[in-house]
């Protein structure tokens, strides 16, 4: 009943190819007019974005939508451009994603500090990540446009755990030999690794230049290792370049603070009481310090926060000595102060009671791509959900021996076949999205800002921004429609305008435009897009707690998230997962 069902279901939602020619259907051409919008906002050509990372030839090749570029190229162009992957979803083929896999691996052995199988995993990848068959080759280049960048990404690893190793020698008092010969190495793993991308960096000032976050923080680590010492200007240079708008909120929100402590520790080493107006640069750092805190607060990050008040604390305690008979509102200044110890309590307790260390160690952050995801595997998984027979899934995309080939990942499928098999499992076409399926990056810009607006309860400019993103995006889109929707629903229920009921009803029905709810409780692997996960997530809001049907969705909520985290890869979907009550 249940795969006649499912069948049904199908062919009652025969829109789906279709809905793949509001938009180019070359994902080449996708990306070249998304990229494009952004490049003409910031008035950027395409040769400046795409200067070190690959060369003149292949850049026009994608600014012409004539090349898809390859993951690494694809987000580092997408991170110069101020556009974060943190909240897209990405489908790769096989190939792609085993390479995703070992750095992702890497990626969480350093975040949980075992650096011995993380330096054993990065002697693999750079034996193996380097492979033709790894590569993406340009027709006409000797070097693969990808290779530049896989060596970045190994060396930037390295350091982290040369950098590790440095700490545990100095708290060892170990010889001051190993610990100069160490950080010598460290030193010239930076200079590599920027040179890979910026050549020219010394040379000119860092607003001449496109930069990426993760451009931007090893140019903070090298600051920080430079022999001859670190230069203030060049980490206020940092600071004035992410001040200038070129990376989105929570691209902000993970190098902001880190080159804000970096300034403010090199200046109170360098015992700021020696300045001319030690008082003026108290008071400058102190307002470093509390934007960085606030825009962590508004993109709800952590990173460098307990440094962050903990330098405020330090920078405090020298203004009240500085001006401790002078200051001019004294209750005021008392009540930041104890605020911040306040604060900086919490936060310590909260990291002893779950063991984690209170310090920003590493930066893997920077790296963690999320919802990463095998196109095979989720052809796969997708199409047993459904209960689809290979025939009738591959009947008129492609042959019954291609589609095996696909699910046992001996083949990386065209895009065509990819966009009807996606379209026939409830998926669109794009293979690298955000919950809204768009060419228009202002899209996504307003979906952000009408979750802060209905979060402020500010219902009547949540409702402008949700008309606009309606004329922004194609609505004919299944899960374009989902997502707004969705959006809808939880306003209509939080201005108390429908009863549970009621909400519950139509956030099933929403979820139901890309996949029946019955397949959230079948056995076996699922997978379910983030979009769907959210319909599913709101639905438990008007189910009785003790009902079945709510310990069934948490069951299968629990069935879905062991396996990623069995796979210990919980950081590609931790903001999903976070969503999802426990």
């Amino acid at each position: 009943m249940t795969m006649r069902w499912t069948r049904n279901w199908i062919s009652e939602n025969k829109e789906y190819p279709k809905e793949n020619l509001v938009l180019e259907k070359s994902g080449a051409k996708q990306f070249a007019k998304y990229i494009g919008r952004l490049r003409k906002k910031q008035h950027l050509s395409m040769k400046q974005i795409c200067e070190g990372l690959c060369s003149d030839r292949t850049a026009w090749y994608i600014e012409q939508g004539e090349r898809e570029p390859g993951r690494l190229l694809r987000e580092a162009i997408l991170e110069r451009l101020g556009v974060g992957a943190e909240d897209y979803e990405c489908y790769l083929g096989y190939i792609e994603y085993a390479q995703w896999k070992m750095q992702h691996a890497i990626l969480h052995k350093i975040t949980y500090e075992d650096m011995e199988n993380a330096e054993r995993l990065l002697d693999v990848y750079r034996e193996e990540g380097h492979s033709e068959e790894k590569c993406l080759r340009e027709e006409t280049d000797a070097e693969p446009i990808n290779n530049r960048l896989e060596r970045q990404f190994y060396l930037s690893m390295l350091i982290q755990i040369r950098c590790y190793q440095e700490k545990r020698i100095f708290h060892d008092n170990c010889e001051s030999h190993g610990f100069e010969s160490l950080r010598e190495e460290i030193r010239a793993l930076l200079r590599e690794a920027i040179s890979l991308t910026i050549p020219a960096l010394e040379g000119k000032k860092l607003s001449e230049f496109v930069l990426s976050i993760k451009e931007l923080n090893l140019i903070l680590e090298a600051e920080h290792y430079r022999k001859e010492g670190e230069r203030p200007e060049r980490y206020r240079e940092v600071l004035a370049y992410i001040e200038s708008g070129k990376t989105d909120r929570r691209g902000k929100a993970k190098i902001y603070p880190k080159a804000v402590f970096f300034l403010c520790r090199h200046l109170l080493d360098r015992n700021i009481t020696e300045e001319a107006k030690p008082e003026e640069m108290i008071y400058m750092l102190l307002k470093y310090c509390n934007q960085a805190v606030n825009i962590l607060r508004d993109s709800g990050r952590m990173y460098f926060l307990w440094e962050l008040l903990d330098m405020r604390e330090r920078l405090f305690d020298r203004l009240e000595k500085l001006s401790h008979s002078h200051l001019h509102n004294k209750a005021a200044f008392h009540h930041l102060r104890q605020e911040n110890i306040q604060w900086k309590q919490v936060l310590e307790s909260i990291y002893a009671e779950f063991g984690v260390p209170k310090e920003t160690f590493d930066y893997c952050y920077l790296y963690v791509a999320k919802g990463v995801n095998c196109i095979n595997d989720v052809i796969r998984i997708r199409s047993e959900m459904f209960g689809i027979k290979g025939e009738a899934l591959c009947e008129g995309v492609c042959s019954i021996k291609t589609l095996r080939r696909i699910k046992k990942c001996t083949t990386v499928p065209q895009r065509e076949i990819v966009e009807e098999l996606f379209a026939k499992l409830g998926l669109s076409g794009e293979l690298v999205r955000t919950e809204l399926v768009t060419g228009k990056p202002e899209a996504r810009e307003l979906m952000e800002r009408l979750r802060e607006y209905s979060n402020e309860n500010r219902w009547e400019e949540v409702d402008k921004l949700l008309e606009q993103i309606k004329q922004l995006v194609p609505m004919d889109i299944a899960c374009n429609r989902q997502a707004v929707q969705r959006m809808e629903i939880l306003l209509c229920h939080a201005r108390g305008e429908i009863d549970e009921s009621e909400y519950y009803k139509r956030m099933r029905e929403t979820l139901e435009l890309t996949v029946p709810y019955e397949t959230f409780f079948k056995d076996g692997e699922k997978y379910f897009t983030f979009e769907e996960q959210s319909c599913i997530n709101n639905m438990l809001r008007g189910m009785d707690k003790g009902s079945e049907e709510f310990r069934n969705c948490m069951q299968s909520f629990d069935d879905i998230y062991q396996h990623i985290i069995d796979r210990e890869e919980l950081e590609n979907v931790d903001g999903m997962y976070e969503f999802i009550p426990r």
